[in-house]
């Protein structure tokens, strides 16, 4: 994972994806970012600074081990107007086990801003053993289904529509008939060159790091527990990101994410997912908490007595602190 990650042909649709994770060294196992996607957006979405910080820590470690977990927290919004630099600290380097931990900064008025921090761990990938799993559900083929896009599910907030929107041209993404509480979303990035596809593991990994990010907190919504149509109300932001790599996994073809909600309280919702590949192995598994928030009723002003809002877009997937916190 030492090598530079390969550009794509210019054709590519998925070429301003892949720019993002071809970091730039700028000190000693220190990166900087090349750009934000989607570009639009009053925050870096949250996706990518997982994907960018795993892609930093891979260039640190040898070429023979790949990461098979990650936990990331999201300390301020990142802002996509300023460069992000992920500084990598050297925690571990054992005969099977390699731990990294990440640091993501940006300029800020006081100097730099610690925005997201995490811990990576890369394993040798040479030593099998007794291998079990979950069954991958019956669900529908993602051929047979249209774009999100083009027929946005009623219970899906409209913000994770409007993403989905912006990445259609690198992203394709197709729901699935819901299941209850449980959400099911096909999802591969599109058109990677060949020279790019058969990079190896590192370059999917942090792929489907940032894909992992795209629909998870929203599966959080009563929106999607119920069926109900989502008005657009409320807002939602990551807290925690983490993230385990069980077996191969490629992001340019179809995997399906399961994901569910097994509690939300004290304003947090906690969304758990399984990533499964079209041959039904279980691939990695997702794990977030986030702030849910409910929408403020018409005409209903905030109490004094009332505790002030984080500075949170809705489902920005970033969470700037206020300082009474």
């Amino acid at each position: 994972m030492t090598t530079t990650l390969p550009l794509p042909l210019a054709h590519a649709s998925a070429r301003p994806l892949l720019e993002t994770l071809s970091l730039v060294p700028v000190g000693p196992d220190a990166f900087r970012a090349l750009g934000t996607v989607p570009a639009t957006g009053s925050a870096v979405f949250g996706g990518q600074t997982v994907a960018q910080a795993l892609s930093a820590a891979g260039r640190t470690v040898p070429g023979d081990r790949e990461p098979h977990s990650l936990h990331g927290y999201f300390l301020f919004r990142a802002d996509p107007a300023r460069p992000i630099t992920y500084r990598v600290e050297r925690l571990r380097d054992g005969h099977s086990f390699t731990s990294r931990r990440v640091v993501a900064v940006q300029p800020g008025g006081r100097g730099e801003q610690e925005v997201f921090h995490m811990t990576a761990s890369f394993k040798r990938t040479s030593r099998p053993g007794a291998e079990h799993q979950v069954d991958m559900p019956a669900t529908q083929p993602p051929h047979h289904l249209p774009h999100a896009v083009d027929a946005p599910p009623a219970h899906v907030h409209p913000a994770v529509i409007r993403l989905l929107s912006d990445l259609r041209d690198a992203v394709d993404v197709r729901y699935t008939d819901r299941s209850g509480p449980v959400t099911r979303v096909w999802f591969r990035v599109r058109e990677l060159p060949d020279d790019v596809a058969a990079g190896g593991a590192a370059l999917h990994q942090c792929l489907v790091a940032y894909l992992s990010d795209l629909t998870l907190l929203d599966s959080a919504s009563p929106h999607h527990r119920t069926g109900l149509p989502n008005d657009g109300q409320g807002a939602a932001a990551s807290l925690d990101h983490a993230m385990w790599f069980h077996r191969p996994l490629r992001a340019d073809q179809w995997l399906l994410y399961e994901q569910r909600s097994p509690s939300t309280a004290d304003g947090r919702a906690l969304a758990h997912a399984r990533i499964y590949t079209s041959d039904r192995a279980l691939a990695a598994t997702v794990v977030q908490e986030g702030v849910m928030r409910p929408g403020r009723a018409a005409g209903r002003d905030r109490a004094p007595e009332e505790a002030p809002e984080p500075d949170i877009d809705p489902f920005s997937w970033a969470v700037a602190k206020p300082e009474t916190d």
